[in-house]
């Protein structure tokens, strides 16, 4: 049997109408209002039916799950809509919907610093130019990227330094 996600909002709710089992109160209880009545229903009556979706942390990386963008939580926002008062996470300066994102994964986190490292550089990942100055991470040796930024060995093992438009011997 699977378990329902359900938010801790959802959860809290659910709780005290166990608790109190004096029925539904549309004002009190709009956060149920998208839960279906079947899933309702075994949420209050089948034990251990449930599980909490992850909440999200400021500064926490995520992944929208339509558009593929991560980023970080930068804001939480209260947002009057049809169905009353719910919560959006700002990320990337673009409101969402706390089900449309998911926590990112430390691979994708690191890929996502990576690419907004070289971004600000005004450079594609691993573009490295002539005059860059880099470092061999395998032999432990600085060198200076010579011939339209060609660099004969594994990308991976390098570790840019200064990009050939900081230096300051030019």
């Amino acid at each position: 049997m699977q378990k329902i996600k359900l938010t801790q909002g959802q959860v809290d709710t659910i709780e005290g109408i166990k608790n109190k089992m004096d029925g539904w109160i549309v004002q009190e209880h709009k956060r149920l209002n998208g839960l279906a009545l079947e899933d309702f229903s075994k949420c209050l009556l089948v034990p251990d039916s449930y599980e909490v979706i992850p909440q999200f942390k400021l500064g926490e990386w995520v992944v929208n799950l339509n558009t593929g963008e991560i980023g970080q939580v930068e804001a939480f926002k209260n947002v009057n809509g049809a169905l009353g008062n719910s919560e959006r996470i700002v990320v990337n300066s673009i409101i969402n919907y706390p089900d449309s994102l998911r926590h990112a994964t430390p691979e994708e986190i690191q890929q996502e610093k990576k690419r907004r490292f070289w971004d600000k550089l005004g450079r594609d990942v691993d573009e490295y130019k002539t005059g860059d100055i880099v470092f061999n991470e395998s032999t432990k040796q600085i060198y200076r990227v010579a011939r339209n930024g060609l660099i004969p060995a594994k990308i991976v093992s390098f570790k840019l330094i200064c990009p050939v438009e900081q230096r300051l011997d030019k």
